[in-house]
């Protein structure tokens, strides 16, 4: 079904506040699981307020501790994923003061990330709490938005958290493409990836609005294989690997 931009930014404000309310009332009774459901059942209504059908292929992976890392072009990826797979975000320490958006990453359980030197282990603390507490935990490796026309390069630093054992267990890494393939039925060309991506200094309240008039938006989500730092070796070669398997899967 196809809404005007003023009517999908209407349900979508609707959407998220009355179900990150319930959600947050989970998270205050201790039923982080319904907390989950909920969070994953808002990400799927608002990408079909927004117009956006996901085709996904392969599954999430059910081994634990499980660390997710994807490609990133738009805030659009963050629903996309969470809609089939509960997971725990990493934004930026700057979204925590965002109005309306800060108090939904807090309710969902996100990770700030503050990359100031001094508080990287209070981040990477953080993380593997989450991880050893049988949370998948999503990162994206690029650290920002790309621009549809390639990958840019995966940062190894960002798993580091595979060198040493969470929980005494090894930590598991399934690398997964989102792919945006067609608007309004058809193949996205060169000329329409601004239309989709949201990089450099575009800012957002335009972008969302020409987004919103674009719609449907065809994509697809792809879980690859999981793999160990044991499997490849260290966490450059898994960085390595990730990014590979990624860029294969997106051409």
């Amino acid at each position: 079904m196809l809404f005007k931009p003023a009517l999908k930014i209407l349900l979508i404000c609707i959407l998220i506040l009355a179900l990150t309310a319930l959600a947050y009332l989970f998270k205050r009774i201790g039923k982080l699981a319904w907390r989950d459901m909920t969070m994953s059942l808002c990400s799927g209504w608002v990408l079909w307020v927004v117009g956006v059908k996901v085709e996904v292929v392969g599954k999430p992976s059910t081994q634990r501790p499980l660390l997710v890392v994807a490609n990133h072009l738009s805030y659009l990826d963050v629903p996309i994923l969470n809609s089939r797979h509960p997971l725990l975000f990493t934004p930026k320490i700057d979204m925590k003061s965002w109005p309306f958006f800060g108090w939904m990453c807090k309710v969902q359980g996100s990770i700030f990330v503050d990359r100031h030197p001094e508080k990287i282990k209070e981040v990477s603390a953080n993380i593997e709490a989450a991880l050893a507490g049988d949370g998948a935990v999503c990162l994206f490796p690029e650290a920002t938005t790309g621009n549809g026309l390639h990958l840019l390069p995966f940062k190894s630093s960002f798993f580091s958290l595979a060198e040493e054992k969470i929980g005494g267990r090894e930590l598991v890494v399934q690398p997964v493409s989102i792919a945006y393939m067609r608007i309004r039925n058809l193949p996205i060309d060169m000329t329409q990836w601004p239309e989709i991506a949201w990089y450099g200094d575009m800012a957002l309240a335009p972008h969302l609005w020409n987004l919103l008039k674009i719609a449907p938006i065809s994509a697809k989500l792809t879980y690859l294989a999981p793999v160990t730092l044991r499997d490849l070796g260290d966490r450059k070669k898994l960085a390595a690997h990730c990014q590979k398997v990624i860029s294969e899967e997106l051409k």
